[in-house]
């Protein structure tokens, strides 16, 4: 039996919803250095890239459940490779033109953790008001 609803797409859809806000705010920072064009471009790849994975991801979470243990494991060892791989990759790309600032690229990659902190956070709070 397959399931084809993605039952991780409403968390997902969060971290991408909040990312922009985050990918926007980090910009607006970085304007205290005064406007860069290669610094706007780093962070929109950085978040096109996160969000990119966070589907990839996703997809592959959801298929690694129908599997065996063994495949799981593969399954998600391969996507583990591959989404740093892909970021090494655009990273590399992005020092050698030095047409996009690698550093915007990065800090995009660390919302899907603060994102997940902070509805964990919020949720405790919420929960305890009961």
């Amino acid at each position: 039996m397959e399931n084809n609803e993605n039952t991780l797409a409403p968390l997902v859809g969060r971290i991408i919803r909040y990312g922009a806000v985050l990918s926007a705010v980090s910009w607006a920072f970085t304007l205290i250095w005064g406007f860069e064009l290669r610094t706007l471009l780093g962070f929109a790849v950085g978040y096109g890239f996160m969000c990119a994975a966070m589907l990839y991801l996703s997809h592959t979470c959801e298929r690694a459940v129908e599997l065996d243990a063994a495949k799981a494991k593969r399954l998600m060892t391969r996507c583990y490779v591959l989404r740093y791989f892909a970021l090494f990759a655009v990273c590399a790309a992005a020092m050698l033109t030095g047409l996009v600032n690698v550093v915007g690229v990065l800090v995009p990659q660390f919302y899907p953790r603060i994102v997940l902190t902070l509805i964990q956070i919020f949720s405790r709070k919420e929960g305890s008001h009961e």
